[in-house]
């Protein structure tokens, strides 16, 4: 045997030093299979985030009061809900037993709709506004898109159907974005509301998240909307993929609608309103307000707007 060299014994493999390009590729192979995994925990937090976003929103602030509408008179009311929450309300009398019920939109309160209220008012309407869940001082744990809101609003109609100073005959409601698509879930279920006015109100909860992710998130819709909804379905316990106002609104007529949507609106784009438009029964109509963004009708067309919706509570209701 050669000096310097040694003999390994009988038996044993030959075992080649490990090279550079070795070590790199099994750092590859298990970095790529890391990916996958990376990419699924990303889309999850990025769907729970979303779900978070879609059932908790942080209280608003609005312009105005309830001090600056000197005309309405409010009388503090409570409403158990068949859904086991108590909602805030207000009733506000008019010089009519005619009321209106109006809803708020999503991550809004009652609050939003003083505006609205007083207008109505002053044009001799009773109106009703409320909480929903999850906001103001009503109960609840989150939102849930329409789908135990309109439980909700159900029983706001109860409560306001059997008052002695309401006329249960002559009831409408008007809702902005959720609220409008809370009114036409509601509405489609219920006879008692006689007249229906939708604001900005989606078509289905999986278009307003897909829009939502592009608005709010500027992220893709898919994969992360999909994910969203089951996640939030999966908190909430509700199926929100099942709330599709587009699918119900024509059980709505031949009592009248109107839709209303600014076309510069890019939280609901105006598309919502004209697959609800189509999908319902006469009497029918819709206004497209230009240079109006999400909820920013009343703003844009200020007199106009209010001139055409109490003309179409006065041909339905009367005074």
């Amino acid at each position: 045997m050669r000096e310097g060299t040694t003999r390994q014994p009988p038996g044993t493999p030959n075992r080649q030093p490990r090279t550079r390009g070795t070590v790199l590729r099994r750092v590859a192979v298990v970095v790529l299979s890391l990916v996958p995994v990376a990419a699924v925990v990303a889309v999850g937090v990025v769907g729970w985030i979303g779900s978070e976003r879609a059932s908790h929103m942080p209280p608003k602030v609005y312009r105005w009061q309830l001090t600056d509408y000197p005309n309405l008179r409010p009388e503090a009311v409570t409403v158990q809900s068949r859904a086991g929450i108590t909602l805030a309300g207000r009733f506000f009398p008019g010089q009519s037993r005619t009321t209106i019920i109006l809803s708020h939109g999503y991550g809004d309160d009652q609050n939003q709709m003083l505006p609205w209220a007083d207008f109505l008012n002053r044009a001799g309407y009773s109106v009703f506004t409320y909480d929903m869940r999850n906001r103001g001082a009503s109960g609840g744990d989150a939102m849930t898109l329409g789908a135990l809101e309109q439980e909700d609003l159900l029983s706001v109609i109860d409560a306001v159907a059997a008052r002695p100073d309401v006329d249960r005959d002559k009831l409408g409601a008007l809702g902005v974005s959720l609220g409008g698509a809370t009114t036409i879930l509601a509405a489609a279920r219920d006879p008692r509301l006689k007249a229906v006015v939708d604001d900005c109100g989606f078509s289905d909860v999986a278009s307003v998240i897909n829009t939502g992710f592009e608005y709010f998130l500027h992220l893709p819709p898919f994969p992360f909307a999909p994910v969203t909804v089951r996640i939030s379905e999966w908190r909430t316990g509700q199926q929100l993929s099942h709330v599709r106002p587009v699918d119900v609104i024509g059980q709505i007529s031949p009592r009248p609608i109107f839709i209303i949507h600014g076309l510069a609106d890019t939280a609901v784009p105006p598309a919502n309103s004209a697959r609800n438009f189509a999908a319902a029964g006469e009497p029918k109509q819709v206004w497209y307000v230009p240079g109006a963004w999400h909820n920013g009708s009343r703003e844009v067309a200020g007199p106009e707007y209010e001139q055409r919706v109490i003309a179409f509570f006065r041909q339905a209701l009367g005074q």
